[in-house]
């Protein structure tokens, strides 16, 4: 088969000549192989101290000494032995393609974020595409064309909102109400396919014709509300932009009533879950997944604020009490969180403060795995809940790719764990906050953002049977009534 690796010393990886007379330099390795015809130098990615290494592949007992004090080294440099190996004994061998895969070992982070960079900058190109073209359209179309057609005011809303041409007030539109509003323009372009629908045919009949397409596409009744608040709100800023004169089609929009079973399940985790998951002992990407999450259960905030905060929003209060000062996203609300969980203080030193930010998509896949094998330990998780399917979860029932227990009622049943989702912190934060009986109400606001109590109580996600428990306990003496 060749040789795939060169070896000098006691190990593949050296440091190379010009980098020996400096005090930290990376670790590089040859790989040779003369079957594929392959002789290439590699990064290790990985930074140590020059006088150390050399004095660890001295002699065979320096070496087996610095292996043993060095384990997490060690063990990542095996790592990407074994994956380069791997690649270079394959059918076809991709330097590039090596060069990820030793950096995600590696640094993680960094592959993360480099890989997030790539992903942005390729949807980027396909929407600068589609955009070009969309324009293209519209000059054909003609002027007069572009501002009688709902699709063409919303396409160039969504594109302004997103380069920062169309301000929010002030300011410019968050992140996430950018992604919100494309995804609401992909739902009206599938909708709306032949951009047929103009400005006067906005009435109740248009109105009722969309939410049946939502129906019909399987969207859950608070997704229909959701969308139907977010076309009033397009209508009534080509109103305002004197796109049209329609100045009835605000009148039209009624939101369906949202009945409970027409919810997926809202759960939370109990603090008791919390701990157990705190404990739970796991490495790599999801052990950032976990620590982020519970970062969000211990402040009580929306993964879009839980998930960036930076070494910045770290700070105190004049009397010294250690908080985390944020600026929500979706409400531009200013929130001081203190620091009050011993856990919470943990994870921030574990990190240095300078804590992991992993795209939501994989903290949703990745939660639901870590709880279902803590479910082994904590039945609690395991319980099955009634809960609604979500569009793609409905697709892949009728694909026969996915297999759904259902009740005697004939309602979805699911295990706890799958029904956790990045928002879940957000409401277990909140709900345990609630049920320590610490607080006055005032207080919790004040820590989750909420400006009405109508708003903050929805997040309470207690069962009949708990809220009983709980009045129990006030009227037994058992805690104290702070509400």
């Amino acid at each position: 088969m060749g040789t795939w690796f060169m070896a000098k010393s006691l190990s593949r990886f050296y440091i190379r000549k010009q980098d020996e007379k400096n005090e930290m330099a990376t670790l590089f390795f040859r790989v040779q192989n003369k079957k594929h015809k392959i002789d290439t130098l590699f990064s290790s990615q990985i930074r140590i101290d020059v006088a150390e290494w050399k004095n660890a592949v001295s002699s065979s007992e320096n070496w087996i000494r610095h292996q043993r004090l060095n384990f997490s080294l060690h063990d990542t440099l095996n790592k990407i032995e074994i994956a380069v190996k791997t690649e270079v004994e394959g059918m076809v061998f991709n330097k590039e393609h090596v060069e990820s895969q030793i950096l995600a070992i590696a640094n993680p982070k960094k592959a993360e974020a480099k890989l997030k960079v790539q992903r942005e900058e390729e949807e980027k190109r396909l929407e600068d595409i589609r955009l070009k073209e969309e324009q293209e359209r519209l000059i054909k179309a003609g002027i007069e064309a572009e501002r009688v057609k709902i699709w063409n005011f919303l396409s160039q809303f969504c594109t302004d909102i997103k380069s920062g041409k169309r301000l929010n007030g002030n300011d410019r539109y968050s992140a996430g109400t950018v992604k919100a509003w494309h995804s609401f323009m992909r739902l009206y372009g599938n909708f709306d396919k032949k951009h047929q629908y103009t400005w006067e045919m906005v009435n109740r009949e248009f109105v009722t014709k969309f939410l049946n397409y939502m129906e019909k596409q399987h969207y859950m009744v608070t997704a229909q509300n959701k969308y139907l608040v977010t076309l009033r709100a397009l209508v009534g800023y080509a109103y305002t932009d004197g796109i049209h004169n329609n100045d009835r089609a605000t009148q039209c929009f009624s939101k369906k009533k949202i009945e409970e079973k027409d919810k997926a399940a809202e759960i939370y985790l109990t603090s008791a879950e919390l701990q157990a998951l705190y404990e739970m002992p796991l490495t790599g990407l999801q052990d950032q997944v976990r620590d982020i999450f519970l970062v969000g259960c211990y402040t009580c905030q929306r993964v879009s604020d839980y998930n960036n905060i930076s070494p910045e929003s770290f700070t105190t209060t004049a009397k010294g009490t250690p908080i985390i000062r944020l600026v929500q996203q979706k409400t531009r609300t200013e929130v001081k969180i203190p620091i009050m969980n011993p856990n919470l203080q943990m994870i921030c030193e574990k990190y240095n403060y300078n804590l992991p930010s992993v795209v939501d998509v994989i903290l949703n896949r990745y939660i639901k795995e870590i709880l279902k094998h803590l479910s082994v330990r904590v039945p609690s998780l395991a319980k099955q809940v009634p809960t609604k399917l979500t569009m793609k979860q409905k697709k892949q029932e009728e694909e026969g790719r996915l297999v759904v227990e259902r009740n005697g009622k004939g309602e979805v049943m699911m295990p706890r764990y799958n029904c956790v989702t990045t928002h879940t912190a957000r409401r277990s934060g909140i709900t345990n906050m609630y049920l320590s009986h610490k607080y006055t109400i005032l207080q919790m606001m004040h820590v989750s953002g909420h400006k009405t109590q109508k708003t903050f109580m929805d997040y309470i996600k207690l069962s009949s049977d708990e809220i009983a428990d709980e009045i129990g306990a006030i009227a037994n003496g058992a805690k104290a009534d702070v509400f």
